[in-house]
């Protein structure tokens, strides 16, 4: 930049700042925020990922990092952990526990809370928002919030639906090119730019760039108009679709195998889900192979109840798919930093944080899906720093919840939030308010579990989280209904009648030692007459109780292989945390 530009943007800058007084009083920290779909914490940073993953993006993000060990997410589903995660509410209160249109938490809360990036647009942020932020397609009249907690209308890559703002059609550009009809594909190079998050990344540098060259305003530029950017890659969400190159990364021979692709021994069938893996193998041509003729075998109607599993080279091809997608995931955060370094306006002082939606079970205790209650499907990558190289770096194990990430990222850029009022109904109508609590504290002194908790006291004792069965009641019955052949399912409350499967809800707690999980009967009611509390906790349909005091981080992921619920010597620890699960989702009721 000549030294004369750089005058003029300087006293434009000061120029501006007088039209934000609410800017012009302490300088606010910028925000960049990327998210990562359906990402397991199996990356080079965590001890589950070492040496094997390549990820070396994501190590330069955890360099200037705090690196959280122990995150979880409120919902191992995209558009209710998103929806916790940009509005710091819990399920319960949103009312958004799958992904169905009422429950889009404008419609299903009844109120228009002020968002994560909507805070900082009240506060004259620049604020952008590119890829999967909120939930794709939800709701269809403005999806991803696009017009609301945006500066200008987020941006989602051309894809085939032209009528839908470009919304990505993964049916689109990508089929064309090899991919339709499978459920992974390697593609080359040349094709990068046409796939989703090619396009997605394409864009964010190309408004990075913009954004320090003025095009969005010489305070920006000047970096004295703070902004809050945040970028959604969709990769590894299915389909596994990535650039060759990424797949030459895992031969497949020297893919680890599945470290325990058997269900947990004494699981009820509540737990377990097989619905997008019977769907791959009934559509995708490239896995039906490992599943036998018209997706069955060894998909049987009792898979995965009958603990048959797919066989070590199906498993093994899918795995190395998904190892491929998270490298060429990582490769577009390397381009994003790039050009984002590229600009110190910009980049200095600005708070970076990464987190993911929700994790992903690649066969571990023979699941290939997210929405289940398994530490796989709700443990997400989550690195946060406080803005600025060398500050607010290390490791911890506490244990933190993704509606901790909008009060952290908020208190880091100098924007109050105040907690929400503990009723549910209260919170419901406040604007703006926290269920979550700041981390910020962690940033600044990320010490270990025990030291932060000696006594196991809070906070950040405990991680609460949740799962509805059967996830979608109008056409879907869970397992635990169809081993009894029950096969209709029913819209609200706890169905008891001849035939009928009945809504549930699972709701579990993560202590330092421990998972313990309650199904009880639920109802799935939207509308303001329904009742305070939805959950019937005198109704169980299921319980488990799973031990992870060998190590706070265990190298073996953490498979739960052992359901000890009901033993003898586990009643006292079951006891204690049922009451205690019982009391954090019914306290707010009233």
């Amino acid at each position: 930049m000549s030294p004369f530009r750089a005058l003029v943007l300087s006293a434009l800058s000061a120029c501006l700042l007088v039209a934000h007084p609410t800017l012009g009083q302490k300088q606010l920290k910028s925000v960049l925020m990327l998210a990562v779909d359906d990402l397991r914490t199996q990356l080079s940073v965590y001890p589950e990922g070492g040496v094997y993953m390549q990820t070396p993006n994501i190590e330069r993000i955890a360099r200037n990092s705090v690196v959280f060990e122990r995150a979880y997410v409120q919902v191992a589903l995209c558009m209710p952990s998103r929806t916790s995660i940009l509005t710091s509410r819990r399920a319960d209160t949103s009312r958004s526990w799958t992904i169905e249109p009422d429950q889009w938490f404008r419609l299903s809360a009844g109120r228009n809370w002020t968002t994560l990036p909507g805070a900082f647009k009240a506060k004259g942020y620049l604020t952008l928002g590119m890829g999967k932020i909120f939930h794709d397609g939800t709701p269809i009249n403005d999806p991803q919030d696009a017009r609301v907690s945006w500066s200008e209308e987020a941006f989602y890559p051309d894809g085939g639906q032209d009528s839908h703002g470009g919304l990505f059609n993964p049916k689109g550009k990508g089929g064309t090119l090899g991919g339709k009809g499978k459920l992974a594909h390697g593609f080359s190079d040349e094709d990068e730019g046409a796939l989703q998050d090619g396009n997605i990344t394409n864009h964010a540098v190309g408004t990075i760039q913009k954004m320090a060259n003025g095009t969005y305003g010489a305070d920006v530029a000047a970096g004295t108009r703070p902004f809050f950017l945040a970028i959604g890659l969709h990769k590894p969400h299915l389909p596994w679709w990535a650039p060759k190159r990424f797949w030459d990364l895992y031969p497949i021979e020297g893919v680890p195998p599945v470290p325990h692709p058997h269900l947990p021994s004494g699981v009820p069938n509540v737990a377990l889900k097989d619905g997008q893996i019977r769907t791959f193998c009934a559509k995708a041509s490239d896995i039906q192979p490992f599943c036998g003729p018209n997706g069955e075998a060894p998909l049987s109607p009792q898979f995965p109840l009958d603990n048959t599993t797919v066989p070590a080279d199906g498993a093994a091809y899918m795995r190395q798919a998904y190892f491929a997608s998270v490298s060429w995931m990582d490769h577009n955060i390397g381009r994003i930093l790039d050009a984002f370094e590229a600009a110190p306006t910009l980049s200095n002082n600005t708070v970076v944080v990464l987190w993911g939606d929700h994790g992903w079970q690649l066969g571990d205790n023979n699941q290939w899906d997210k929405m289940t209650n398994f530490e796989q499907a709700l443990k997400i990558p989550l690195m946060i720093n406080c803005g600025g190289k060398g500050t607010c770096v290390g490791r911890s194990s506490a244990l933190v919840e993704a509606i901790d990430i909008m009060p952290t990222i908020l208190e880091e850029a100098g924007i109050p939030i105040e907690p929400c009022p503990t009723s549910a109904s209260t919170s419901r109508s406040t604007n703006l308010c926290s269920e979550g609590k700041s981390l910020s504290q962690l940033l600044r002194n990320p010490v270990g579990y025990e030291d932060l908790n000696p006594d196991h006291a809070e906070p950040f004792s405990a991680a609460y989280s949740q799962f509805p069965r059967p996830e979608h009641p109008d056409r879907l019955i869970d397992l635990q209904c169809r081993a009894a052949n029950l096969t209709q399912a029913c819209m609200t409350g706890s169905c008891t009648g001849e035939g009928e499967c009945p809504n549930k809800m699972g709701y579990t707690i993560r202590t330092d030692e421990y998972r313990y999980t309650a199904w009880v009967g639920f109802n799935k009611c939207q509308n303001a007459s329904c009742p305070a509390l939805l959950a019937n906790w005198d109704v169980l349909f299921g319980v488990e109780l799973y031990n992870h005091s060998g190590s706070p981080v265990p190298a073996s992921y953490g498979v739960e292989t052992e359901n000890i619920a009901d033993l003898p010597s586990s009643m006292d620890v079951q006891q204690a945390l049922h009451a205690r699960l019982k009391a954090f989702n019914t306290k707010g009721a009233s």
